[in-house]
């Protein structure tokens, strides 16, 4: 495939013509990179908006540096571990902060890292953070969000069904999503939220009471020994995600040192996602050094049952974990099993020095068991699964050192050894270390691993920042590791190794270059046509990406990016995929908008490329660009706030809107299965509105 001059002609053009962007709303370049390799990891936008709904409160009630403790800095979704250790260290030795000017002086703060932060943080006298349990139900902020979206071209799947026992959709083809909040300075909150997606029915049918997916969850921490209460539904964070981690976690990517899993043991849950959370109670308790976590949880989870012809409970071979109930056979499998679990841990801590004993166990209605496949021969089986693991952490000056050691109720372990070194002023590296076994079994876990669940891998992980002169930073790592069993579409055991490098330029506060390489081999399965056998193979998979950020006025700034991939392999043609994009941002007299276009060209969907586009607050947008085409959006918001009256202070009225189109050069079709459209054109609207008050 040739890469058409006039597509970067047209790219170049969009460079030297549009003066002007970023994102609107809290999402910043640097989480922006973790986003798109988690949709590439996992083949699918990221549903848990938590850390967006965290930055969002902060940026209305800054978090006062003064009595914050590493938990709450952890929560800004912005520091390091060994920052964060810094700090508190600093403010324990020369007490409370008098003016943010004074973290230029806390060891890895760069002036970078400072300005982030800048909106979401204060220096305010040392205040106590405890609130009368009464105050916590009347003084909070409440809000009131409803998004409705849908593709505008028919899909096959609305069509009439041709045959009986045909497939097809049974509901509308809106995407709807509403949800109330409670927040009282993240010491209390409440609220509860509801789903529908595209295809499934409304207030009709299989869903008569409504919408698809239902949500409530009720939070209070800091009330005396009990540091968190979480009733209805909430998430559980242990040890470094080997045996459980249900927050949204980032992985390999140019924040070389992004390596260990920070995050409560509790946090409540109130995203779209229908699958991975807990449903039932927790509770986190603290006396002095002492911390204890147990919950339990019982709730319904749809499968994918199979009939079985011993006459015992039919087994289930997969979670449905899509969240899709659109289809008849989707909605017979909604909701058909029921998962029983309990865990929880117990932690002593002091300055330095973390230890902590995890557990956790889960029970079916029906038995599990997957396709009888060689690469399945070591999955999870039965009814029940136990889990156990011991993580640590100590910091010793400017090392810290992270872990965590598992096993599974047939002690088969997995264990996971990281390291954190701060060389210098602007020199940091880090080191993970991964062993899991290929019949350690876990369930919604995510720890730092090549694969995307915990399970089947070796492999060593290094990553270096330094800052070696103003303005420039460098970001590199280098990752090698084994599988030692088969895996899905690889017929043997394998290995492979993936190292980045990304240099930013920043001469001044207005521009911004970033550069960025990414160079990948893993094994894979090979076709053999002659005589249909696979073998392995080492394709070589590169990407670059040139980036350009410029602000040209408080109001106005203007991001670009060109991005290129190519595929070697032994056994086949060279794949090459290009992708061009440019947009800008405004605000104005209350109005906001994103403007942006992209042309892309790859082979097919190996060389496809994720690119984050700015999207509705508390919604992410990370189209895969594969085929060639052209897309282009507009996202608009704006704060109606002004024109009612009263409002202001202690209320806020605010809509978002957007319009996004996609054309496929010389397609016949876009899509495929039920959601093939004829045409070479997809157009998606999206309508939000937002209520908040005090």
């Amino acid at each position: 495939m040739k890469i058409r001059i006039r597509s970067l002609f047209v790219f170049l053009l969009l460079c030297l013509h549009v003066t002007g962007l970023g994102q609107d709303g809290h999402i910043d370049e640097y989480q922006t990179g973790q986003l798109e390799t988690i949709a590439e990891k996992k083949n699918a936008d990221p549903e848990d908006d938590s850390f967006e709904t965290d930055r969002e409160f902060y940026s209305k009630h800054p978090l006062n540096l003064n009595t914050a403790v590493a938990e709450d800095l952890l929560q800004l979704h912005m520091l390091q571990t060994l920052q964060v250790s810094n700090f508190i260290m600093y403010r324990k030795l020369l007490g409370p902060l008098l003016t943010v000017h004074e973290l230029q002086a806390v060891p890895g703060w760069d002036p970078e890292t400072i300005r982030r932060l800048l909106p979401y943080i204060r220096v305010g006298r040392d205040e106590s953070v405890y609130s009368a349990l009464g105050e916590r139900w009347k003084h909070g902020d409440a809000a009131f969000l409803i998004r409705v979206g849908q593709v505008l071209e028919k899909s096959i799947g609305f069509n009439e069904p041709v045959r009986p026992g045909s497939a097809y959709y049974e509901g509308s083809a809106q995407k709807i999503f509403f949800r109330y909040t409670y927040n009282f300075k993240q010491l209390l909150s409440y609220g509860f939220s509801g789903e529908k997606d595209a295809g499934e029915p409304f207030f009709r049918g299989a869903q008569r009471y409504g919408f698809d997916f239902y949500s409530f969850h009720f939070f209070l921490q800091k009330a005396g020994i009990i540091r968190a209460l979480a009733i209805g539904d909430f998430t559980v964070n242990l040890g470094q995600g080997l045996i459980q981690w249900q927050t949204i976690a980032f992985t390999k990517s140019s924040q070389a040192l992004a390596v260990k899993r920070e995050a409560a043991s509790l946090r409540p849950y109130h995203s779209a996602g229908e699958f991975n959370f807990h449903r039932g109670l927790g509770i986190r308790l603290q006396l002095r050094n002492w911390q204890t976590t147990v919950f339990v949880s019982s709730q319904k989870i749809s499968t994918s049952r199979e009939a079985d012809t011993s006459g015992r409970e039919d087994p289930f071979s997969s979670f449905r974990n899509s969240g899709y109930h659109r289809t008849p056979a989707e909605i017979a499998d909604r909701n058909n099993s029921r998962q029983f679990s309990a865990g929880g841990n117990v932690r002593y801590s002091c300055d330095a020095f973390s230890l902590g004993f995890n557990w956790i166990h889960f029970n079916f209605s029906h038995p599990f068991q997957k396709p009888e496949t060689p690469y399945n021969l070591f999955s999870l089986k039965g009814n029940r699964l136990t889990d156990f693991s011991l993580d640590y952490n100590y910091t010793r000056g400017n090392i810290h050192f992270f872990g965590e050691l598992a096993a599974d109720q047939d002690r088969h372990r997995a264990f996971t050894q990281g390291l954190l070194i701060s060389l210098g002023e602007n020199v940091d590296m880090s080191f993970l270390y991964r062993n899991i076994s290929p019949a350690f079994q876990s369930l919604y876990s995510d720890a730092f691993t090549e694969n995307a669940a915990p399970n089947n891998e070796k492999g060593i992980y290094a990553g270096l920042s330094f800052r070696p002169l103003t303005g420039f930073q460098a970001d590199l790592y280098y990752d090698l590791y084994i599988f030692p069993w088969l895996k899905y579409r690889t017929d043997a055991p394998s290995a492979g190794r993936d190292y980045l490098v990304q240099f930013i330029y920043q001469p001044g506060k207005s521009w911004r270059l970033t550069s960025l390489y990414k160079n990948e081999m893993k094994e894979g399965n090979s076709e053999v046509l002659q005589t249909g056998m696979h073998g392995l193979v080492l394709p070589l998979k590169q990407r670059w990406r040139i980036e350009t950020d410029y602000t040209v006025s408080r109001d106005f700034r203007f991001v670009s990016r060109m991005e290129f991939v190519w595929i070697h392999s032994s056994r086949a043609a060279m794949q090459r995929g290009f992708l061009g994009m440019a947009g800008f941002i405004f605000r104005r007299s209350g109005l906001s908008g994103n403007i942006g276009a992209a042309v892309f060209e790859t082979a097919d969907y190996d060389t496809r490329i994720y690119c984050y586009e700015p999207d509705l607050i508390y919604n992410f947008s990370l189209p895969a660009y594969y085929g060639k085409g052209l897309r282009y959006y507009i996202n608009l918001h704006k704060d109606f706030s002004r024109l009612i009256p009263h409002g202001g202070k202690h209320f806020s009225l605010s809509g978002w809107l957007k319009w996004g189109q996609i054309f496929y050069t010389g397609a016949g079709k876009s899509g495929s299965g039920l959601d093939e459209i004829p045409g070479n054109r997809k157009t998606e609207i999206k309508v939000q509105v937002l209520v908040q008050w005090q």
